[in-house]
């Protein structure tokens, strides 16, 4: 992730580099730096000037955006600023960690981002420009993997295909309706002035992170939580609390602190329905009959998943299960969660495994069937099993060839003078590429 401070800070800062017109303020290398060393970046000596030589990059791509009126809109720089603060208050740990980190308040820090924020997404905008004609065909796959010493492939692990129907255990009515009244009562309770509603978060909400805050979530903006609460926040006015309303965590009540836009805050009181032993097993028992129609024939398994499971993620594919970082349909047999490894490693290429019970990390409460599709054993990349593998990475050769292209002709058009002098002899290339 690449964050730095804004380029309208005082024009009387240390100047690390110029590009054309373009600033690249000190503060800001030095800002990037330190956030890189905060999460373990490793450096041999060389970080600060490979941070400086990226943001040279980005202003040379940004440059040529202008020129050729590439455009950005506000939605797109909320929602990026919105993920980047999500991202580094997981890393560095607390609002503060990022307030001391980047020397100011995060209100402060997240008005100075938009307009960085902002150039990095024309800059990623003119380099999808670039690359968007790139394409790679099965010859230059093979060249590609031809020129990888064969002692050099590597070693890979066990890896599965694999889909799956869930269906998730369900109160009883009356265990639903007894629920939404004691959610009630807390309502009127905090209606009628009798506790407020950040105690009443902490006597009784279910959401025991957002409890111990008296209820408060992260701010968020639209597209971010379930459809039933986004609705009611997006919704409800200020200050008041909403009536009782269902999501598929259990019943809320919220009062929203502020909301600009497509931005709000709220707090929330969650009350989940208890789940008994005979609503998992009236959730497994549906799920053995749907099996025994896919085993039967009757629908297929990616139609029965489409249709009838309750897990949007994998429903949407078909059923299928990907990697959450590399989108990958293959998954290391060996990084499955305990429950599904165990499931698998019973399982045979082809075969659906009986309905089992399971608990997610949030604790709901769900059966699943499971198709292992393919397995693969370990072995050594090779171009049978793994051309999908060779193909990407023959695809990204060939993007940063495309781009390292693309810069060498840009330099020559656009004056670079790096002012940063610990960095003058590491980056003199990028100057004398733009001398005339």
């Amino acid at each position: 992730m690449w964050i730095c401070t804004s380029a309208a800070q005082s024009r009387l800062e240390g100047i690390a580099a110029l590009v054309g017109d373009e600033l690249i303020l000190q503060s800001q290398v030095q800002q990037q730096y330190a956030y890189l060393k905060q999460i373990g970046t490793p450096d041999d000596g060389g970080l600060y000037c490979e941070v400086l030589e990226r943001m040279i990059i980005q202003k040379l791509l940004l440059v040529r955006a202008r020129l050729d009126s590439l455009k950005v809109n506000d939605e797109q720089v909320e929602r990026e600023l919105d993920r980047r603060i999500q991202i580094l208050t997981a890393q560095l740990g607390s609002p503060e960690a990022i307030a001391e980190i980047y020397g100011k308040p995060l209100p402060i820090l997240k008005q100075d981002l938009r307009g960085e924020i902002r150039e990095q997404l024309l800059a990623e905008e003119m380099r999808q420009k670039i690359l968007s004609d790139i394409r790679i065909t099965p010859q230059e796959v093979r060249d590609f993997f031809r020129s990888i010493p064969p002692d050099s492939l590597p070693l890979l692990p066990a890896e599965v295909e694999l889909s799956q129907i869930v269906f998730w255990a369900k109160p009883s009515p009356a265990e639903r309706e007894a629920t939404r009244q004691r959610l009630e009562a807390i309502r009127q309770e905090i209606r009628a002035g009798k506790m407020e509603f950040a105690a009443a978060a902490r006597a009784f909400s279910q959401d025991v992170a957002s409890a111990r805050q008296g209820g408060l979530l992260p701010e968020f903006t639209r597209g971010q939580m379930v459809p039933e609460f986004e609705r009611m926040a997006f919704s409800q006015p200020i200050g008041e609390v909403s009536p009782v309303f269902e999501s598929p965590y259990g019943f809320h009540i919220l009062l929203v602190e502020k909301r600009v836009g497509n931005r709000a805050q709220v707090r929330h009181i969650l009350l989940q329905p208890t789940i008994t032993e005979a609503d998992v097993e009236k959730a497994r028992q549906a799920l053995a009959t749907l099996r025994q129609q896919i085993l039967r024939d009757s629908i297929s398994f990616i139609r029965a998943a489409i249709e009838y499971s309750e897990d949007p993620v994998s429903k949407a594919m078909g059923g299928r299960l990907s990697d959450e970082e590399s989108r990958s349909f293959r998954l290391p047999l060996d990084r499955l969660e305990p429950d599904l490894y165990f499931l698998v490693d019973r399982l045979r290429p082809g075969e659906i495994s009986e309905p089992t019970v399971f608990t997610t990390r949030e604790g709901r409460k769900g059966a699943r069937i499971v198709w292992l599709q393919k397995l693969y054993p370990p072995h050594r990349a090779n171009l049978e099993l793994d051309y999908e593998r060779f193909a990407e990475a023959a695809l990204e050769v060939k993007k940063r060839q495309a781009i390292e292209k693309w810069l060498r002709k840009a330099r020559k058009n656009v004056p670079i003078e790096v002012r940063e002098a610990r960095c003058q002899e590491a980056l003199a290339e990028w100057e004398k590429a733009s001398e005339p």
